[in-house]
């Protein structure tokens, strides 16, 4: 339903003449001054009262990332988290608050477990801080990731690219657009990537197809039809990385591959998105949203459950997994402008239903009767495998019905507000079929959000917000917790005040942030129980944050950011009040910085680099005996545009410093990427 204009340009609203309709679309540089995460209609990053970091095109493109989280290290006041083991970065912080809400043009991608999101299609990826219930629904109070797709274009062009990188990366790719008949009412956009690629860590590979095509037809100036879909095959070496010893890293090289050889993960992920934009005039408009979508995962793997008291033999299992999940979305939401009283009213009301069905079979050995012993020092790989003796299969199936409604309202041309509120009305069963036991809950949810702006200065912004949370504790943890009944559902409350300063004609935007978090039944690792959760009490994380994003002139682009956070346990049964909340550093920050030569015979060089530190934190959820080291990591890019060319060079981690980027207990520790070399090519016809 956005309409979009060029970035750093005047901005209008949008007219039935205008051909607006759909999502916000490519913006030039590091920085947007539009976003959709943040209200869902088209307006100015500087009149909402919350803040939405944008990684545009040029930041993937410079990084030259290949998956979603290698962007997100340079996004402030992100921290990523526990991984499952490579397969899925359902799990990252935002402002000291972790969550598993990651979305597609608004639509939730964590139901079941699809792949990590491939970056080929990915136009911007949109980090809403603070609460996003009062839109999104099902979510955290330290906000959400929402991608954008690139979108089918006028303009007929095929753009192909080859990536070629350390741990013998290869990657293939093909971006391609245009009009499919004459008059131009209906477009396309094409986009496929393949490759493969070993690991640092051994006996570690994979490799990935995805396709994406898109369709958008014109029926009248007024009404466009967008089928989207997306077909993804990924194939991996479940990797739960190493282990720490008495609370101590450092004794195993990075490398180390603690599962067996040889066995490997499927991944399929099948979806489709049909919208319909429909504007009745100038002020009113309409969107129908569908969203289907069909994901698996299967495969075998060996994981350390232990270690015996040598401290160098670990005990492991043997498990294969077979989860799947079908999941059907409809939106409807209507967007209407209109003045009462000479206050401006930007009002968008809306309808969500949801189903989702689920199955999560899991097989495993005994590691009492059979510990599958592994010597850390000096491994023995290719045992004979234990027999299976243990099952859980789980049948789930979740639904939500919502009702959403906001109001922006121009109080004047100083002070606008924001006011908005969710119903959810959310239903869960969980069945496990090996026990025939049984676990159902339903919950009626409103998650209400308010927020102030006042601009003393066009380019100035000061605001405040507040807003609630709320999202049940369900998915693979039902089947951990079934015996006992399911977990309560989290809630949440998070407020902030802020400030925003356009420099530059818009060309660079800072940011500033005040903020606290409080959250209620947050699940954490069982400490004392690998592989299971238990419910923390409560949470609080409080701090602030500085970002700047933009053009410092026309040759100088920059990314940056610093985040404290003070996240910790203020409530609980089992873990010490005050323990620090598991991989959330107190003090992080980066910056990523790239200089092109806009003129002379260097025009088309650039050249740049970036550093991502992050600061000592809790390793586990057991009050922070064990700790993660804090880390700086620098990496360095150089490309050169030529006519239609493009040749660029990537070093991460420069230095090769030894890092451990995440962890969920001293059993699985999540190494960082040693110095790795990435050289890429495109030309564009």
């Amino acid at each position: 339903m956005e309409g979009s204009a060029p970035a750093g340009g005047p901005q209008t609203r949008p007219t039935a003449a205008s051909g607006t309709i759909g999502l916000i679309g490519p913006t030039p540089g590091f920085r947007a001054d539009r976003a959709v995460s943040s209200t869902k209609t088209d307006t100015p990053q500087r009149d909402v009262p919350q803040v939405v970091t944008v990684a545009p095109r040029e930041v993937i493109t410079d990084l030259a990332a290949t998956r979603v989280d290698r962007v997100l290290t340079y996004t402030p006041g992100v921290a990523l988290q526990n991984n499952f083991g490579g397969l899925t970065i359902f799990s990252y912080a935002i402002r000291g608050v972790t969550t598993s809400e990651l979305y597609k043009n608004g639509f939730p991608l964590n139901r079941g477990f699809p792949p990590p999101p491939d970056t080929q299609n990915v136009e911007r990826i949109e980090v809403l801080k603070g609460p996003g219930g009062g839109l999104f629904g099902r979510s955290d109070p330290g906000g959400l990731v929402n991608l954008i797709t690139k979108q089918p274009t006028a303009e007929r062009f095929v753009e192909m690219g080859g990536l070629w990188g350390s741990f013998e990366e290869v990657r293939g790719t093909v971006d391609s657009g245009g009009a499919l008949n004459e008059d131009g009412t209906l477009l396309y956009r094409f986009n496929l990537a393949a490759g493969r690629q070993n690991s640092f860590r051994d006996f570690v590979d994979g490799d990935r197809l995805f396709v994406a095509p898109v369709v958008s037809w014109q029926v009248t100036p007024d009404t466009k039809v967008t089928v989207e879909t997306e077909f993804l095959r990924n194939r991996t070496v479940f990797d739960r990385g190493v282990i720490a010893i008495n609370n101590r890293l450092g004794f195993l090289p990075i490398s180390r591959f603690l599962g067996e050889p040889g066995q490997s993960i499927y991944q399929t992920n099948d979806s489709m998105q049909i919208r319909v934009d429909h504007r009745f005039d100038a002020d009113w408009q309409m969107r129908l949203a569908t969203y289907l979508n069909s994901n698996s995962l299967t495969g075998e793997a060996v994981e350390v459950r232990g270690i015996a008291a040598d401290n160098r033999t670990v005990l492991r299992d043997r498990n294969y997994r077979n989860y799947r999940a079908d999941i059907a979305l409809g939106q409807a939401e209507l967007v209407g402008r209109f003045d009462t009283a000479g206050i401006g009213h930007t009002v968008l009301l809306g309808f969500e239903r949801e189903s989702t069905d689920g199955t999560y079979q899991q097989i495993r050995s005994n590691t009492r009767t059979n510990p599958y012993s592994l010597d850390i020092y000096a491994p023995a790989y290719g045992r004979p495998l234990p027999n299976y003796t243990r099952q859980t299969n789980g049948f789930e199936q979740v639904t939500n019905t919502a009702l959403y409604a906001q109001d922006q309202i121009a109080l004047s041309p100083e002070w606008k507000a924001m006011v908005g509120v969710r119903f959810d009305f959310f239903e869960q069963a969980f069945r496990e079929r090996s026990t025939g036991v049984r676990s159902d809950q339903t919950y009626f949810a409103a998650t209400p959000r308010a927020g102030l702006v006042y601009q003393p200065l066009p380019e100035l912004s000061l605001y405040a917000n507040v807003g609630t949370s709320f999202r049940p504790n369900i998915g693979p943890d039902a089947a951990a917790s079934s015996f006992n009944g399911p977990f309560a559902p989290e809630t949440g409350l998070g407020y902030e005040v802020g400030t925003k300063l356009d420099l530059y004609g818009g060309a660079l935007s800072l940011t500033g942030a005040a903020f606290r978090v409080e959250r209620q039944n947050v699940l954490t690792a069982d400490p004392n129980n690998s592989g299971f959760s238990i419910a923390a009490g409560a949470v609080r994380s409080q701090g602030f944050e500085f970002t700047a994003a933009g053009q410092l002139s026309p040759s100088v682009k920059v990314l940056a950011g610093y985040v404290f956070a003070d996240a910790v346990v203020t409530k609980d049964n089992v873990l010490p009040v005050g323990a620090p909340l598991i991989n959330v550093p107190r003090h992080s920050g980066s910056l990523l910085a790239v200089y092109e030569a806009q003129e002379g015979s260097w025009k088309g060089f650039g050249i740049g680099g970036g550093a991502r530190a992050v600061g000592e934190r809790a390793g586990d959820a057991n009050g922070g005996a064990f700790r993660l080291p804090g880390y700086i990591a620098v990496d360095a890019l150089a490309y050169y545009k030529w006519e239609n060319f493009r040749f660029g060079l990537n070093v991460e981690n420069v230095f090769d410093t030894t890092y451990y980027a995440s962890s969920l207990n001293v059993f699985r520790v999540f190494p960082g990427t040693p110095r790795r070399f990435t050289g890429t090519l495109s030309v564009r016809f």
